[in-house]
């Protein structure tokens, strides 16, 4: 029996866990299926031909919000061309409701509910054999939709495979790599779909341990852990942490946190960490006391940032910090606060998001109680509350755009630092900026870093021109840090007047040392590429001083120069 599975991703990029967990689970059990990767930009004929090159007798496709329209499309096709194939479902777009999917897409043969490695076999061993449908697949007969069960879940995680046995091709396709050691949820936020397999299961620390450092030996560059709380135990997170954290690896590793369950020991050795090792996700949502009840999360704010601000001081792990937009009693007022909140802890990137009101969900069946009006279709984005109406959340989809061109490029620190200060709130800036923005007819274009700094710089000439002297050496200040090797001209430079004292200091390498312990003069083209000295009208750190060298190595630093004349 030729057995094909197909994984549509979002992106290139993206590795399909579930399916590959799957594969290297059947594999194990005797059974050889082939897996397709593609995505939704791989055109649709393409992927047909490269299914029914291979005549296949069953095709396993996994459906997600990102690619169900694709998938149902590509289904409809290979009915079409292949009538026999026997075609089977999963993944968390079919597992709730399979009366709804069969009315939508009726091409479809078996629906596998829940986690798929077990079932998957089962219904191949079936399949092969002429035996009953097994337990938790649903399927059609005689017009009826025909559920043996509800969903499943896989109890014991350690009779699952390594799901990279292609690892090293993954590796050369520079692919993200996806990972999880826990499935299922405690919590039960009524927007997700994960909650509703609340019994946590874990893969053992030996068998963890054991797939890291796979993937640490084929010099993995990024591994995305997807559990949905990591965080949960600290006798079963923090080794694993552990032993990552001492490991000879380049390779960052994603997690999605909770933050107001880090201990003082977790964060103690959380500042020990080599930079980049680690990266947090940490989903805020909203401050909104009376939107926290009703979405059912209980979350202590104050914690949250004394853990976050901590963090932060340390410098060692990239936070990403999220909100979501459209849930209950969260107007706009309630969202302007919220945003600020978050803003305030400054972290390096902060994801403005939008509520999806996912089949299957708690929220789905509030929709009423809430007016939840959203898209019928995929990603069930939301368009208006009873809290917040269409033109405001439309206007926050302008301002995402805008935030995520400034601040979430980490190109503009100093600069929007500056107005939003000058504003006394981060949301009354942006807003007015996301105003401008729109006016101008910039959303939703796509803009480079370089054009984006160009529309800043005109945005702050036409609103602050009061400041407009100030704004603009601290534009020039982040230009100079955050983006090497360009001058615009629109800046006033002084490069070419400084030109003969920057000179001497270069050759004076006893004087250079006071600044570049480990100075050594090597040729006029290293120093260009590696060091830059600028003048700055007025001080760009607030500290008096107006000279500045900045090194460039693996990180930008600005050294005060306070003897640069002598």
């Amino acid at each position: 029996m030729k057995i094909i599975l197909t994984a549509i991703g979002s992106k290139y990029i993206h590795t399909a866990l579930g399916l590959r967990s799957i594969r290297a689970y059947a594999k194990a059990q005797g059974i050889e299926t082939e897996l397709i990767e593609d995505s939704v930009q791989t055109p649709l004929l393409s992927v047909l031909a490269e299914i029914t090159a291979q005549e296949p007798d069953v095709v396993g496709l996994s459906v997600h919000i990102w690619n169900k329209n694709y998938v149902y499309s590509l289904i409809r096709l290979l009915r079409k061309v292949m009538p026999q194939v026997k075609i089977a479902a999963g993944g968390p777009e079919v597992s709730f409701d399979p009366q709804r999917i069969f009315g939508e897409c009726p091409q479809i043969d078996y629906i596998i509910m829940g986690e798929g490695e077990e079932t998957f076999v089962k219904l191949v061993r079936a399949l092969a054999d002429g035996g009953e449908v097994p337990e938790h697949v649903v399927y059609q007969k005689d017009g009826k939709v025909i559920a043996n069960s509800c969903t499943t879940v896989v109890d014991d995680l350690d009779v699952l495979e390594f799901p990279y046995p292609d690892l090293a091709e993954v590796v050369a396709a520079k692919k993200i790599v996806y990972y999880e050691c826990t499935r299922g949820c405690p919590f039960k936020c009524s927007y997700c779909l994960s909650g509703i397999a609340r019994n946590v299961r874990k893969r053992s620390l030996a068998k963890v341990y054991a797939d890291l450092d796979r993937f640490i030996a084929a010099k993995v560059l990024l591994v995305k852990f997807v559990d949905r709380t990591y965080n949960l135990d600290e006798n079963y997170f923090l080794p694993i942490m552990q032993h990552l954290a001492l490991a000879d690896t380049d390779a960052t590793f994603h997690f999605e946190i909770k933050a107001d369950l880090l201990s003082e020991n977790v964060l103690q050795f959380l500042e020990t960490v080599p930079k980049g090792r680690f990266q947090f996700e940490i989903g805020v949502q909203t401050t909104n006391a009376p939107t926290l009840a009703a979405i059912n999360r209980r979350d202590d704010w104050q914690k949250l940032t004394a853990n976050v601000t901590r963090l932060l001081h340390s410098g060692n792990i990239h936070l990403h910090l999220d909100l979501i937009a459209g849930l209950p009693y969260e107007g706009l007022a309630e969202f302007e606060k919220s945003f600020n909140d978050v803003y305030g802890l400054q972290p390096h990137m902060l994801q403005l998001g939008f509520l999806k009101v996912l089949p299957g969900t708690q929220m789905e069946r509030q929709r009423d109680e809430h007016g939840l009006i959203y898209m019928d279709e995929p990603p069930y984005e939301i368009l208006a509350t009873k809290y917040i109406n269409y033109k405001e959340l439309r206007f926050l989809k302008v301002l995402e755009d805008v935030f995520d061109h400034t601040y979430n490029s980490g190109r503009f620190a100093h600069t929007l630092a500056y107005l939003t200060a000058l504003d006394g709130s981060a949301f009354r800036f942006y807003t007015k900026f996301a105003q401008w923005w729109q006016a101008r007819g910039e959303y939703p274009l796509g803009h480079n870093v370089r054009g984006v700094t160009k529309l800043l710089y005109e945005f702050v000439q036409e609103c602050y021109a009061e400041h407009f002297a100030r704004i603009c050496e601290l534009l020039r200040f982040d230009v100079l840090l955050y983006q090497p090797g360009w001058k615009p001209a629109f800046l006033k430079w002084h490069t070419d007047e400084l030109n003969e004292k920057v000179m001497a200091f270069w050759r004076d390498a006893e004087r250079v040392r006071r600044y570049v312990p480990d100075y050594s003069f090597a040729t006029w083209r290293q120093i260009q590429k590696n060091y830059m000295i600028e003048y700055f009208d007025c001080d760009p750190l607030g500290d008096g001083a107006a000279y500045y060298l900045f090194v460039y190595n693996d990180e930008v630093q600005a050294i005060k120069l306070t003897d640069f004349e002598n």
